[in-house]
Parts: C-alpha cells; sequence; structure tokens
C-alpha cells in the first residue's frame, strides 16, 4: 500500500493499493515490521523550472577535456548482461587529485542498438554488494549501469575542512567524465543517460545532476543536506566518531566547526538544488532516518522544488527492507523519464 500526502503535514493520507506482485511482497515484509506503509507524493505543480546555472558555478566543476584512453576487464557474464571493470586517469583542473584513477564496474545490457544508461553513485564505503543487484537489475531491464567506485569520504583531524570540500569537488568532476566515457560507447543513447544514487551517493546525484545537463533523470535514495547539517545533526557513529575524534584532536568546539564547514563546503546539495530540474527527479527519504536525518531530507526536497516523493517508515539502513519496492519504482521512472 502507498499513501499519497504532503509530508509536511500530520494528516492522514488517502490510500493508493499497489498491485504488482514484488510490491506486494515487500509491503508483506514491511507490514510486519511496521504498521505504516510508504507515503507518497507527486511532483508538486506548478513546476519550478531550474534555474540557469552561474557561471562561476558552471566553470568550478568544469575539467580538462580528453578522449578517455581505458581498460576494460570482463568480470562475468550471463545471458543479458556483461560485467566490466573499467579504469582511466581522473582529469582535474588546477589541483592535484587524490584518487587518480576512475574506476567504474559497467553493467553492460545484451540488448541490441543503442539503449539508455545509468550512471549509479554508491554508499559511503563499503563492497556495493546492495549496489551491485540493483545495477544487474537495472541492465536486466535494458539499462547500462555504470557503478562508480568510491573512496571513503569522511572528515580527518591530519586534513583542513578545505580537504573534504576538495573531495566533494572531485566527485562531480568524477561524476562527468564517466558520462564521458559512456558517451564514447556504441551501445549507448548519449541522449538518454540519467543517474542513480542511495545516501552518499544520492547527495552526490543531486550535486552532479545541477551541473551535468547530459543527465537527464535522477533517483537519489536517502539524501539530505546541507553538508553542515547532516554532520552536526546525525546520531550515526560513522559520522559522530570522526567529528568527534576531529574535534578533540583540533581542539575545536562545535560551534566553531559548524561555522567552518558553512564557509567551506561549496559543493554541497542545498546550494545546487535550484539548479535541478525536479521535473525529473525522484526522491526516497526515510522518516526514521537517524543518519542523515528526516528534517536534513526534507529540507533538500523542499530546496529541490518538492519533485516526486516516496517516504519509507524506516530507518536509514533498515530501508534495505524496502530494497525490491525501491528498485521496481526506480525502474517506472527511467522508463518514464528515459524513452
Amino acid at each position: 500500500m502507498t499513501f499519497h500526502w504532503d509530508p509536511t503535514t500530520l494528516t492522514q493520507p488517502r490510500v493508493k493499493t499497489v498491485h504488482h506482485p514484488i510490491l506486494l511482497l515487500g509491503s508483506a515484509v514491511c507490514c510486519m515490521l511496521s504498521a505504516n506503509d510508504c507515503a507518497y507524493a507527486p511532483l508538486q505543480h506548478p513546476v519550478v523550472p531550474p534555474q540557469a546555472i552561474a557561471s562561476d558555478v558552471r566553470s568550478y566543476y568544469d575539467y580538462p577535456r580528453s578522449t578517455h584512453v581505458a581498460t576494460k576487464e570482463l568480470q562475468k557474464e550471463d545471458r543479458q548482461v556483461r560485467q566490466w571493470l573499467v579504469k582511466f586517469p581522473l582529469m582535474t583542473p588546477g589541483f592535484e587529485p587524490t584518487e587518480p584513477i576512475v574506476e567504474l564496474e559497467w553493467f553492460e545490457s545484451k540488448i541490441p542498438d543503442r539503449q539508455a544508461a545509468i550512471v549509479f553513485n554508491p554508499i559511503l564505503g563499503g563492497d556495493y554488494p546492495l549496489e551491485r543487484g540493483i545495477c544487474r537489475y537495472l541492465a536486466h531491464h535494458g539499462f547500462h549501469t555504470a557503478l562508480i567506485h568510491r573512496k571513503t569520504l569522511k572528515i580527518s583531524p591530519d586534513q583542513p575542512v578545505e580537504y573534504l570540500e576538495l573531495l566533494l569537488r572531485q566527485g562531480v568532476i568524477r561524476i562527468r567524465q564517466v558520462v564521458d566515457w559512456m558517451e564514447q560507447q556504441d551501445n549507448v543513447d548519449p541522449k538518454r543517460i540519467g543517474s542513480f544514487g542511495i545516501s552518499m551517493g544520492g547527495i552526490a546525484t543531486i550535486m552532479a545532476a545541477a551541473v551535468e545537463p547530459r543527465l537527464k533523470a535522477h533517483v537519489a535514495a536517502l539524501p539530505g543536506g546541507s553538508i553542515a547539517d547532516i554532520l552536526m545533526s546525525s546520531k550515526d557513529s560513522l559520522l559522530t566518531k570522526p567529528l568527534s575524534k576531529y574535534l578533540r584532536v583540533r581542539q575545536m568546539d562545535r560551534q566553531a566547526f559548524d561555522d567552518l564547514l558553512r564557509k567551506q563546503i561549496r559543493t554541497d546539495p542545498l546550494q545546487l538544488a535550484p539548479y535541478v530540474d525536479s521535473s525529473r527527479l525522484l526522491l526516497f527519504i526515510a522518516v526514521a532516518d537517524r543518519t542523515i536525518g528526516r528534517a536534513n531530507s526534507l529540507r533538500l526536497w523542499k530546496a529541490l522544488g518538492k519533485p516526486e516523493l516516496v517516504l519509507l517508515p524506516t530507518g536509514h539502513y533498515t530501508a534495505y527492507l524496502f530494497l525490491p519496492y525501491l528498485k521496481y519504482e526506480s525502474l517506472r521512472f527511467f522508463q518514464n523519464t528515459l524513452r
């Protein structure tokens, strides 16, 4: 069962019954775990068009253009999908990249002719088992999918706050260069490329959507903003422990660190949200999210112009229970927007 309502209200939404068997299975599992079901808010009308991107913002995420000399190694293959490991150099403007090699797993659909393609931005850290499952699912349905490898992104007392901004900016540039590589593939339709991200990957998806016009449709699961708000309010030890260590080693109080973050972090989903086309965006937010924070997620949803939204009755990690539903709804969204 999926509810339609305004997430900013506390009134009971009206019910929409879902008949797809995968969704019914997911709903059955979740009904055993929660008294609440998903809530759904359609794209708000009238749609507010995105702002034209400022020239200084555009140039900040620009990079040296070159033809990628990539290595491509076959990892596995089944009747519908080939999985490759692809590597090529990362080109950065005016600074030395911390990760000079771009690595991605290319899930190539065997459906003939040019097909749509998806850039997939993963969660923070981990070995990508969840992401690979989603990528294979999309590829089995005809969407080539590029899973970008990401190193752990967190604050460290060994580095100044400006280093975090460098990592975030570098991440956006990496996504743009993956799009470059995808456009060069003979079986990719360059006019039908989208993006998908979960958690930190969802945040990266929003930021790349703002500055990369070749990305035409976006699914962001469990994102939020701003970066400062997330770091300062998160209850997740994955974020609180590095923050506590940073403050202790640097002998800095929370307010001073908060002020420094807001001054130094330019690559931020809230700041870039006005440049995103809300009519081509689907968000998933977990209402009991203690990692990103529900307030931070809804703040980003509003800044994006209130795009199509699904609220999951879970926390950040327990949203995994709704994975079949998330995969199905994301596929439906991409099929509709990347026809």
